[in-house]
């Protein structure tokens, strides 16, 4: 968004400070020897710009490797896109894709501690609050150069892939193959991150430096851009 103000020939400061995120306390961990289904998610709106034909494009050409898992598809549709999605699906002869709608509180709570990987596959985001859910839900995050995030790689707990069907693909497969541990140890550094720079401390802190700032009583913060 910074990059449109400029790009708009706007020249005054703009202080970039992300939206902030609740780290919610993790969930007791199941007894041992309890099955669960395994599942990779998208959770948000289901709309034309979020791409998720394309997902399921990535997950036609692996989901005969993982059969494990499913991939759930959930959130509110708009303009029919869940039925566009469900033919898709049909089409690629996928039974192993799920699409359902949304879920709120406990039950999106449930789901998102669920989940083995988060995988958005948007053409654009100014911030996708999607992604910092996932991560403080200690899930790792696959998402394409269309979202802000290529702090999920510098992180070591996600993949910043670019927009298709097969760079998709590349990064399911790659984050499916590793081993359960591996990808809970990528959760737990994206958790971590989430609570050192997105939690609402932080954020309210940036944003108090800003107004303190203006008002002629404090060093330009660094989240302030002239």
């Amino acid at each position: 968004e910074m990059e449109e103000i400029r790009a708009y020939g706007l020249p005054q400061p703009v202080a970039v400070i992300p939206n902030g995120i609740h780290i919610p306390d993790e969930p007791v961990a199941p007894k041992a020897g309890v099955s669960r289904q395994r599942y990779v998610l998208y959770l948000g709106r289901l709309h034309p710009k979020k791409a998720l034909d394309r997902l399921i494009g990535a997950w036609a050409l692996v989901a005969s490797e993982f059969p494990e898992y499913v991939l759930k598809i959930v959130g509110p549709a708009e303009d029919r896109y869940d039925d566009i999605l469900r033919e898709t699906a049909a089409r690629l002869g996928l039974s192993s894709v799920e699409i359902s709608d949304a879920v709120y509180g406990a039950d999106k709570e449930e789901l998102l501690f669920g989940a083995d990987l988060f995988a958005i596959s948007s053409l654009n985001e100014n911030f996708g609050n999607s992604v910092s859910e996932s991560l403080a839900h200690g899930v790792p995050v696959i998402t394409t150069k269309g979202t802000p995030w290529a702090g999920v790689v510098a992180e070591s707990c996600g993949w910043w892939v670019d927009h298709g069907v097969e760079p998709m693909a590349a990064a399911l497969r790659e984050a499916l193959s590793l081993p359960r541990h591996v990808r809970r140890s990528m959760g737990r550094k994206g958790r971590a991150w989430m609570s050192r720079s997105y939690g609402w401390e932080r954020v309210a802190w940036n944003m108090r430096q800003v107004y303190v700032w203006l008002a002629g009583e404090g060093e330009r913060p660094s989240c302030v851009s002239l």
